[in-house]
């Protein structure tokens, strides 16, 4: 049977039935009533499903993708991870999305993916159930331990004869794209999306708008950037400081690395070696985090390793 209580002013209707448990407020009494009435008999009929077991996490993933990741800078990479894992779990009901659930999901992709790549998942499945309590989909978020990411740091850097064997056996354009993103630690697509009229070659100085962290940021340029930046200035066929798409630039970096024999080293990890060269200039953890663009700076350290040997004069 409902029971009914008053609480500031409003009717609160509770119907606990043959396992069912569900609630309801009304300004008015009589429609907390015949709502609570209306309840028992579906529950004693079986045609009652709550929101939540109606409900999938295809359903739900698809519409906070719509909603709620749309508006965010990692969208365009985070949307093939709610596909991956609409793939595994969509047609899982939300009732049925349990931790014992979620750890098979987990240890299941760790056999298949890096550590990395199964938390963010697992963050976005969280993320999206949390907005689903606000919805009235849930009522609370399964709980597990995520991959540990100790000993996951890339700590690739390249070696001497490496970066000299990159710089000149590449076409001349990738060469000064190169050493701009090494000498100033930006990302591909802060690059990119590099405006000419953001530069201020008098006084040395790039502007980053809109970056990844949702702030602006200033870069310093250095004397080998400025060469750099000169000639891709002149290359210029817009107002963009490059010619091609952050993708463009991936596919030709990794082509010309296998081309050349330089195994497990990727375009983003010139960012890396760029952060480890502003620490071996000398520059403290707030000089290089207004650089880079790090906000954590444990973050900062775990992207930075050091060469050993460029430390040997200081000491």
């Amino acid at each position: 049977m409902a029971t009914i209580r008053k609480r500031c002013g409003k009717y609160q209707v509770q119907v606990r039935k043959d396992d069912k448990n569900i609630s309801r407020t009304f300004i008015n009494k009589a429609d907390a009533i015949k709502w609570g009435k209306e309840q028992e008999v579906s529950i004693e009929q079986g045609s009652y499903v709550s929101k939540k077991e109606a409900v999938t996490l295809e359903f739900l993933l698809t519409r906070w993708e719509q909603e709620v990741l749309v508006e965010l800078k990692s969208w365009k990479v985070d949307k093939y991870k709610v596909a991956m894992i609409v793939r595994e779990l969509g047609h899982v009901t939300l009732d049925k999305v349990t931790s014992a659930l979620l750890v098979g999901y987990r240890d299941n992709r760790l056999t298949v993916a890096a550590n990395q790549t199964v938390k963010h998942e697992l963050g976005i499945i969280r993320r999206a159930m949390k907005k689903g309590i606000e919805w009235g989909y849930v009522s609370s978020v399964p709980y597990l331990s995520s991959p540990s990411l100790k000993g996951q740091a890339r700590t690739r850097r390249l070696k001497e004869h490496e970066i000299n064997l990159l710089l000149d056996s590449c076409d001349e354009y990738l060469h000064h794209v190169i050493i701009v993103l090494i000498e100033t630690a930006m990302r591909r697509g802060e690059l990119a999306s590099l405006l000419i009229s953001d530069i201020d070659l008098e006084l040395r100085l790039l502007t980053l708008r809109d970056t990844k962290n949702g702030d602006n940021r200033i870069v310093p340029i250095s004397n080998r950037a400025l060469t750099s930046i000169n000639y891709l200035i002149h290359q210029a066929t817009s107002i963009l400081l490059l010619n091609y798409r952050k993708e463009w630039l991936t596919e030709k970096f990794i082509t010309h690395c296998t081309a050349i024999g330089i195994d497990n080293f990727r375009l983003h990890d010139l960012r890396h070696e760029g952060v480890s060269r502003l620490f071996e200039k000398g520059l403290n953890m707030m000089e290089v985090s207004s650089i880079s663009g790090h906000k954590d700076l444990s973050m900062l350290k775990r992207y930075t390793h050091i060469n050993p040997t460029t430390l040997v004069s200081r000491i």
